[in-house]
């Protein structure tokens, strides 16, 4: 089993022997209705110090009330006539969230070190680079929203209403918008990408995360019992998870429990990159894409690379960053 779903189960048996936090006076509308009837926007923060001539603003904008926050990364040069190109970077599970955005100095400054490379690359060339943090994580408000079960379902919100701000912002090119996500940014990707339809026109993700959360958590609910089970046994992380599907209104047979279930809805092409021997998120997920793709008729390209890194380096961190500029630029 993963690490991060190894990590974020552990959170939610914390907080389920205490009794399961509710969010009081949110009834959450389906991701779609987001994108039909929501209305989003940037408000410009400040201005951080440019790297390499590439400007960093940060952004905040609000959703389900929270007020939320975002890196733009600008590409240096002159700005095409029509705007720069725009990637939305949807990034993955980090230990501690609140923390996630800041520096060896203890100063936010959002990606944060992690990502660094990968952003600045994707700016080098030639996008306008947006990294939005999820509800909970660095500053943005919505501290309990990570400890949920289903925390990356409440963090597709986030990524959905960060990618309708962009439009309220001057220079950026919607007509060539696109996404990627990393490891559990993955499957934030699917879900924004099925709400926001051909308004994406290209996606990618990188070490997704696959399925298996119901049987883990039923497995540390078994612990106890050896193995043997009824329905009349009480289940707290179990009950936990079904009172947030009933907050985000969905049911238990609903593909946000397993984003890859609805690819078939999904209308952008997807660039699909795995490493072999990814421990944290095995390589199976990305093939399992791969595999819902080609049966649904979808446009995908899958790339599996040898070794075990998580995050690419060295000449796979080339090799999967040039495949992907030329994906987004191929449509």
């Amino acid at each position: 089993m993963r690490q991060e779903v190894k990590m974020l189960a552990a959170v939610t048996l914390m907080l389920a022997c205490k009794g399961f936090a509710q969010e009081v006076g949110i009834r959450q509308a389906a991701l779609a209705d987001m994108v039909t009837s929501g209305s989003y926007s940037f408000t410009l923060v400040r201005n951080n110090p440019s790297t390499e001539g590439i400007r960093r603003q940060v952004l905040s904008f609000e959703v389900d009330g929270l007020r939320q926050y975002a890196l733009l990364l600008w590409p240096a040069g002159k700005s095409p006539d029509q705007g720069w190109p725009v990637l939305q970077f949807n990034h993955g599970f980090h230990p501690d969230p609140p923390r996630h955005g800041f520096n060896a100095r203890g100063e936010s400054d959002r990606p944060g070190d992690y990502y660094r490379q990968t952003t600045q690359a994707f700016a080098r060339g030639g996008f306008a680079v947006v990294i939005p943090d999820y509800r909970g994580h660095n500053v943005s408000e919505g501290g309990s929203y990570t400890s949920h079960t289903l925390a990356d379902a409440w963090y597709s919100r986030d990524a959905i209403a960060c990618f309708l701000a962009m439009g309220s912002v001057d220079g950026l090119d919607m007509d060539r918008a696109y996404m990627l996500g990393h490891s559990m940014g993955g499957a934030v990707t699917l879900r924004a990408m099925r709400a926001l339809g051909d308004q994406v026109k290209a996606g990618a993700v990188w070490s997704i995360i696959g399925a298996g959360e119901l049987a883990y958590l039923m497995r540390l609910e078994l612990a106890e019992g050896l193995g043997e089970d009824h329905a009349k046994v009480s289940k707290p992380l179990l009950d936990g998870l079904r009172h947030e599907l009933r907050e985000l209104g969905l049911g238990v047979a609903s593909g946000e429990l397993y984003p890859f279930n609805k690819v078939d809805e999904i209308s952008a092409p997807i660039s699909i990159q795995h490493a072999a021997d990814d421990a944290s998120t095995p390589a199976a997920a990305s093939m399992d894409l791969a595999a819902r793709m080609y049966l649904s008729g979808k446009v995908y390209q899958l790339k599996i690379y040898p070794g075990s890194d998580h995050l690419f380096t060295g000449e796979q961190f080339a090799e999967a960053l040039e495949r992907d500029i030329a994906w987004f630029r191929a449509h």
